[in-house]
């Protein structure tokens, strides 16, 4: 049997008195009926100073603009549908008041740690736009602290996916082809710079002088998507990797290597090439999650992206909107 006006939504419950487990249970819910319900901004974020508004200049009235136009009566407007007691008396005619900058506090009372701190940072961050998993981003927009590899593995889905990356991923052809690329770059640099065939250990941190950037843009070479399906609860509510970072990636880079080189002369041509020819050995490699901490819409879809519907208390998730984030992602 369905409700008139009623839609459909998950809400969070602890499971138990004493239990720190949380269990979605679904209810029904009816659309807020009043146009001036709407989340508010009003709110400066910490360290920022709204810019003053600018005062209008008086505007010289001439006496075609005083002079009333004739009012043009049309058709009269259709009288609204009567309400039904039910309906008058479940509208909520002054809903609370609720800022954007309210959704960090509320993460915290639904046990979401990271995901406040994440959320506190970007609120009081200042604007960058990004291009996505391949920009190199300012050092100031690199968190390297808040989100650890430990946290992303507390939920089992995200444990499957690095488990396929470390047992088959990196094995696979793309894989390999993207190694040899790397160290081929590595070796040709080498022997072009210094004309050195180069023999020795590759210590990819080191090399990067220990800037998580550049070891990533030089020494990455395997990843795989996490998606926030794959870190919600087993009852299917949010959890607070989903609430942290929703979609995302588990990379795999170089740490360690032995290359042997081998120096020939090629006479194939008139004149003799000096060339090098090596052999790889990866001994060690690093694995890492990376995210954007952005939000993307698809160009031209209808639907943004889904985050849930927030108050000052918590979350609810309405199965709709969750399916028309799922058909507009990019």
């Amino acid at each position: 049997m369905t409700t008139p006006n009623r839609i459909l939504y998950f809400k969070p419950e602890k499971a138990g008195l004493f239990s720190s487990n949380t269990k979605w249970t679904k209810d029904l819910c009816k659309p807020l009926n009043n146009p001036q319900a709407h989340v508010l901004m009003d709110r400066a974020p910490k360290g920022w100073t709204p810019p003053s508004p600018k005062a209008e200049e008086p505007k010289a009235v001439t006496n075609a603009e005083k002079k009333p136009e004739k009012q043009v009566s049309g058709p009269p407007m259709p009288a609204a549908p009567a309400k039904s007691k039910d309906d008058e008396e479940d509208d909520c005619r002054v809903p609370p008041t609720f800022d954007m900058l309210d959704i960090p506090n509320a993460m915290e009372k639904m046990g979401f740690v990271v995901a406040a701190k994440l959320a506190r940072r970007w609120f009081n961050g200042r604007k960058y736009i990004t291009h996505g998993l391949s920009d190199t981003y300012p050092k100031d927009m690199v968190d390297t602290k808040t989100v650890t590899l430990d946290f992303t593995l507390k939920y089992g889905g995200s444990q499957a996916k690095l488990r396929r990356l470390v047992n088959k991923e990196i094995y696979t052809d793309a894989a390999i082809s993207a190694l040899k690329k790397i160290v081929r770059r590595f070796v040709a640099r080498r022997f072009t710079e210094g004309g050195m065939a180069f023999t020795g250990d590759i210590d990819a941190w080191q090399l990067s002088n220990e800037d998580v950037q550049t070891f990533h843009k030089d020494y990455q070479f395997q990843l795989t998507k996490v998606s926030d399906l794959d870190t919600i609860s087993e009852n299917g509510g949010l959890t607070d990797l989903t609430a942290s970072l929703g979609n995302f990636a588990y990379m795999a880079a170089i740490a360690n290597a032995r290359v042997f080189s081998e120096k020939y002369y090629k006479y194939s041509e008139p004149i003799p090439e000096y060339c090098c020819q090596s052999r790889v050995e990866v001994t060690h490699i690093y694995v890492y999650a990376r995210d954007s901490y952005s939000f993307v819409d698809k160009p031209g879809g209808t639907a943004s992206q889904y985050l849930g519907h927030w108050n000052r208390y918590g979350v609810i998730m309405v199965p709709s909107a969750v399916a028309a984030d799922l058909i507009s992602r990019p």
